[in-house]
């Protein structure tokens, strides 16, 4: 080889750690230039925030209940609402102590002023059967099994969750006979096997029917089959065909929202309770009375129904910063686990890599660390109408779901219960 080609190929060699070098310097100022792009466009979006908030924190400085965290509301600026509307509903976001706190005082406070008998809650239509004879009896036993396989996983083996129908178990003991209250089960089916409990007990009352073996394989067609030749008992009752109905939504991939719109219309029909005000305790997404994510949920089928309830429907929900919640461990990246079956997760909702909602820190602005404010969202000088502020969400990581408010400008809830530096329902197993 002769010595032109020795430098050619030496010239060609040293061009490529050169090459090499030019396209990391290019990388490094492209990621400082995304960087400070992102950091520019993220203040100059808080600064309009801020700047723009001065009306909002006015309103809601005067149209609020704030105490601090170990402290219960009053409710004192929500009576005009509570009695105005027939139906109330309560959005929580699970795995937070408050949510539980909030739901015991609240519903107390409905039943002893404003005349409300019914809870319905996000339990199917056995494991309400179930929560009305715990009630009555007061059988922890009986309530473990009830939040067994509950939908809610955050509220499974849950000390404060537990303590939440303890303590609305020892209200219903001290009223009288003709004041008690009703459990009310609207979600889908979520318990097989505490259905089969309830069917083979319902069975033994009548001495032509046989008891159902629990096959998990067949239990499904077993249970109908049983049902069907069971409502032919003088025993039988509407209840059976309430539960047949939602064995048959179990089968098909139906749409639970409207299962739970379906199966609140036929309860609110068949008891009356058009003649009376009703509760209702969600997760949060349920209680919106518009579209999220494309789709209607429970509130919004319920508002645009023929039961007559649009305008009469008081949805409350709940924001959090800087606060923790229960999530399964099971569920979540072995880096973020705190322990080894539950993770005390932070959240935040003015966590931009996250969940920003734009409007938060209005009510950051108005509520002091470790307090919480329960916000009048619809008075009559609220700033809120056609606004995009609480109905836009922004997120730079796609970890958690979407929430997209699709219908801007429209009354989602009519109260927040804003919570600053909450902590976690405790698992009782942590």
């Amino acid at each position: 080889m002769s010595s032109a080609d020795n430098r050619g190929n030496f010239g060609a060699n040293q061009s490529k750690p050169i090459a090499m070098k030019r396209f990391f310097k290019y990388l490094a100022k492209s990621i400082l230039f995304l960087i400070a792009f992102i950091l520019v466009a993220y203040f100059s979006f808080r600064g309009i925030e801020y700047a723009t908030g001065g009306k909002y924190v006015d309103y809601l400085t005067a149209n609020s209940e704030t105490i601090a965290l170990q402290e219960s509301f009053t409710f004192a600026g929500m009576q005009e609402d509570l009695a105005a509307n027939k139906v109330i509903l309560v959005g929580e976001i699970h795995g937070f102590d408050e949510s539980c706190k909030f739901d015991v005082d609240l519903f107390k406070h409905v039943h002893a002023n404003h005349g409300v008998r019914s809870y319905f809650a996000e339990l199917d239509l056995v494991q309400a059967h179930y929560m009305n004879e715990y009630m009555r009896t007061g059988d922890d036993s009986t309530l473990s099994r009830i939040l067994e396989r509950w939908v809610v996983v955050q509220g499974r083996n849950n000390q404060d969750y537990l303590d939440k129908y303890k303590s609305l178990h020892q209200y219903y003991q001290s009223l009288d006979a003709d004041d008690k209250f009703v459990f009310y089960g609207v979600d889908k089916i979520q318990d097989w096997k505490l259905v089969h409990q309830f069917v083979n007990e319902k069975l033994a009352l009548d001495s032509n029917s046989a008891a159902v073996p629990y096959q998990k394989e067949s239990i499904i067609a077993d249970l109908k089959q049983a049902i069907t030749t069971f409502q032919a008992s003088p025993n039988a009752n509407a209840y059976f065909e309430d539960l047949l109905v939602n064995i048959e939504y179990s089968e098909g991939k139906f749409d639970r929202e409207q299962a739970m719109f379906n199966n609140f219309e036929t309860l609110y029909k068949r008891n009356k309770l058009n003649k009376e005000k009703v509760y209702g305790f969600f997760g949060s997404a349920h209680v919106f009375q518009y579209r999220v994510n494309g789709k209607h949920p429970f509130a919004s089928l319920m508002r645009q129904s023929d039961l007559n309830l649009a305008g009469e429907i008081l949805s409350i929900n709940f924001l959090y910063v800087d606060s923790y919640m229960v999530m399964p461990s099971a569920q979540l990246p072995e880096f973020v686990r705190t322990g080894p079956t539950f993770t005390r997760m932070p959240i935040s909702s003015d966590a931009v890599l996250f969940m920003y909602i734009y409007g938060v820190n209005d009510f950051k602005r108005m509520t002091p660390e470790s307090h919480k404010s329960l916000l009048k969202l619809n008075g009559a000088d609220s700033p809120y109408g056609n606004s995009c502020r609480l109905n836009t969400t922004i997120k730079v990581l796609p970890i958690i779901p979407d929430m997209d408010l699709d219908d801007e400008g429209s009354e989602y809830v009519q109260y927040t219960v804003f919570v600053r530096n909450g902590d976690w329902a405790q698992p009782v197993s942590e």
